[in-house]
């Protein structure tokens, strides 16, 4: 357990990772005291061996948490003054440590947005989050100064800006920093891009605490890929990108691989093609979402004059075959 702790609160756990290891927080309790007396500790020694080299403070930690024993279920006063004596000694000041730590513990949300959904939050402050289908977004809120949203999929964000409080969008390794914002993000691991477009105001695309794009416009698009850290901004259709939260399907000279694949994301059906030519084959249109599969697929074979067939798989799940 002390080496899932470690791994998740020094960021080596995927996204994927985090979100079920605090959802299973939010399940047991008793588990979720430990974590936090777990963090509480490990932020309090970083702090107290600050000028030591990394392997030396894991060491102290290490020593001090096995001094805790039974202090996994002591309350935070307890935890501070009693089992962290040393280092409060170090530190001087218990008030002060109790109140500056106090915020770096994040009030968790975990919102999923199943496929053939598209789920939306508002938060205290007003900002809202919209989340495509298949999406999910780990809503992480530090005190009043900072709210760490880590989205898997695709989110759209309309962010009430507040000079005095952080707004970060974190994807895999990457981070989007709000100065006042509405933006649309999109990650997928499987696909090494990462996507965002600017609707109004300002947004920093950083890695760590470095820079790698501030001074994108309004109406424009940063695609970063992952494989050879390169970003190309170009000029983006706003309506187009967010045709999803609007509740439709807009294809403008899309191809049929391009268009399977967004519907396998919202009707979670698998393709086939028996004719790689089809592939390529061209479409445009706009169907709303709440259209049935079947209804679509005919639609498809009229335009794009395509044929296909819909299987039902042992699972219950179905595949199409285009042919």
């Amino acid at each position: 357990m002390e080496e899932q702790f470690l791994d998740i609160i020094k960021g080596k756990k995927t996204a994927t990772e985090r979100a079920s290891f605090f959802s299973e927080l939010e399940q047991d309790p008793k588990q979720r005291e430990e974590f936090m007396a777990f963090e509480k500790l490990w932020v309090l020694n970083n702090m107290a061996f600050k000028k030591s080299r990394g392997q030396e403070r894991k060491k102290q930690f290490r020593k001090m948490w096995r001094k805790t024993g039974e202090g996994l279920h002591l309350n935070t006063w307890q935890m501070l003054s009693g089992v962290a004596a040393v280092i409060i000694v170090t530190l001087l000041v218990t008030g002060s440590i109790i109140i500056s730590h106090q915020r770096l513990v994040p009030d968790i949300l975990v919102l999923n947005s199943p496929k053939g959904n598209i789920s939306q939050l508002e938060l205290e402050d007003g900002s809202q989050i919209w989340l495509n289908s298949g999406s999910q977004a780990t809503v992480k809120k530090y005190g009043e100064g900072k709210i760490c949203v880590e989205l898997e999929g695709e989110g759209y964000f309309d962010v009430e800006h507040d000079p005095g409080r952080e707004f970060i969008v974190n994807v895999g390794n990457y981070s989007v920093h709000d100065i006042g914002t509405q933006f649309n993000v999109e990650y997928d691991a499987s696909c090494k891009e990462i996507k965002v477009a600017l609707f109004e105001g300002a947004v920093d695309f950083r890695k760590d605490d470095c820079s790698l794009k501030s001074d994108l416009q309004s109406g424009q698009m940063l695609q970063f890929d992952l494989d050879n850290h390169q970003i190309t901004v170009n000029d983006a259709d706003l309506e187009f990108i967010t045709a999803w939260k609007e509740g439709k399907f807009v294809f403008v000279n899309r191809t049929m691989q391009e268009i399977t694949k967004e519907l396998e994301e919202w009707y979670d059906v698998h393709f086939i093609f028996n004719d790689e030519a089809i592939k390529k084959d061209v479409f445009s249109g706009v169907i709303k979402r709440k259209t049935s599969l079947e209804h679509l697929l005919r639609v498809l074979r009229l335009s794009a004059e395509v044929d296909y067939q819909i299987k039902e798989n042992e699972d219950g799940s179905f595949t199409v075959i285009f042919q």
